[in-house]
């Protein structure tokens, strides 16, 4: 199996060397490396030059990093494609691993694996890999699903089969940014994939500047980019997909309409895209009728406060918080499921009590009381009842790691000499 290995790039002279001899590096000999310069009026072409006839260099004008990945996958000859951002580093087997899982799953299209955090601009030695993140393994539900809920495979954690790419798609030259999580959402959807149990990623944390020369922001600014470009891909994912593709199980038709439609108000909820997670929930609803939720409906339930993204806009009474807040609570949920709905605002309120913000802890609470009632609201703050959801949601012992709130990550990052903690968090990091 030959793999190609691309690196679409944009005035990261200073760091896409490092990323190419990451590339060079891997055991696995069977490979390209392509390079694919996004119109960088740096040194860009001058290091990648430095490493032909190894190293192959394509460039166009400047389009965003999707442009450039398709200009890499239409020039690949590879049998599986790993695509490689600038700013990051390959351990030297993870090639050999994806390879490893790709043949012994001939079934999987693609593979992912672990990954590892770092900061600073030179190569990491070992003690300056600090932040596992963890795959949600315990979680019996559908890979697109968790992926939908929480994005925790980055480009490069995951290889792709050729055939699977081309059958599935181009990445959406329209997002300048997510173009990498919608890809993953799309692979998934089709199918499980092979699980790579090893660090494939050393993720570069830094203060730089990201995206194509039209939305060229400060990491510290992108955030709300992210949002923005994830609600947008979510909203056209909400019309264009089948209702059964929100299933959250692997099972046999026929498929149950009140599981997969609580999931999908679930996770359009999650991503902001508030008014499709109200119609997703109303019709929920109308299909719970007078029944009681089963188990697996209300730990569903319990990740509609899980937005990685937080939770300010919810917050805020006087904006949209208000509004969200009053349908939620005229749709009459049952108590078990007001208290499921309920059950994140304790660790959030905790969070925002402890970086010394009291404001914003009253604010969350009053929007749970309001939404979902006062007495549901004490219940859980009184607990540590997560409908036990937390069951599918901690990590493994072989996870290596736990989720982490913004002020505990950047804490954690400045202390070792890398980011300042005016810094926004990672994409990956749930905020408050």
């Amino acid at each position: 199996m030959r793999f190609s290995i691309l690196i679409p790039t944009f005035e990261r002279a200073a760091l896409i060397g490092q990323a190419i001899e990451s590339a060079l590096a891997q055991t696995y000999a069977d490979r390209e490396i392509l390079v694919i310069d996004d119109g960088s009026n740096d040194a860009t072409q001058a290091v990648a030059s430095r490493y032909a006839p190894a190293v192959g260099y394509l460039r166009q004008e400047n389009r965003g990093k999707a442009a450039a990945a398709n200009l890499g996958l239409a020039a690949a000859s590879g049998d599986a494609i790993l695509v490689l951002d600038d700013d990051d580093l390959l351990p030297p087997t993870a090639v050999a691993d994806h390879a490893a899982a790709l043949e012994g799953d001939r079934r999987a299209e693609f593979s992912y694996g672990r990954y590892v955090r770092f900061t600073g601009q030179s190569q990491p030695q070992a003690a300056d890999l600090w932040d596992n993140e963890p795959i949600p393994s315990r979680d019996p539900r559908r890979l697109v699903v968790r992926l939908m809920e929480r994005c925790f495979l980055p480009h490069p954690t995951w290889a792709v089969r050729r055939e699977a790419q081309l059958s599935v798609g181009p990445y959406d030259e329209t997002l300048k940014r997510s173009q990498d999580y919608q890809m993953i959402v799309r692979l998934a959807r089709r199918g499980e994939g092979a699980f790579v149990d090893a660090r494939v990623l050393y993720q570069r944390q830094h203060l730089a500047l990201r995206g194509p020369a039209s939305e060229r922001t400060l990491v510290e600014h992108s955030i709300d980019k992210w949002i923005a470009y994830d609600a947008a891909f979510f909203r056209k994912l909400d019309q264009d997909w089948r209702p059964e593709d929100f299933t959250p199980f692997v099972v046999e038709s026929p498929i149950d309409p009140a599981l997969a439609g609580l999931q999908r108000g679930v996770i359009l909820f999650q991503r902001k895209v508030y008014d499709r997670a109200e119609r997703a929930l109303r019709q929920y609803r109308r299909t719970l009728a007078e029944r009681a939720p089963s188990s697996d409906e209300r730990r569903i339930a319990a990740g509609l406060l899980g937005c990685q993204y937080g939770l300010a806009e919810l917050a805020d009474r006087g904006a949209a918080g208000g509004a969200i807040a009053d349908w939620l609570r005229r749709l009459d949920w049952p108590l078990s499921l007001r208290v499921a709905f309920a059950s994140q605002t304790r660790w959030r309120v905790r969070a925002a009590i402890e970086r010394g913000d009291p404001r914003l802890a009253a604010a969350l609470f009053r929007f749970s009381a309001d939404a979902f009632g006062a007495a549901a609201t004490l219940a859980v703050m009184g607990s540590k009842y997560s409908a036990g959801a937390s069951r599918w949601r901690a990590p493994s012992a072989a996870d290596e790691g736990r989720f982490h709130d913004c002020r505990t990550l950047w804490m954690r990052s400045a202390r070792r000499g890398g980011a300042s903690q005016t810094q926004s968090p990672t994409r990956n990091a749930l905020r408050l």
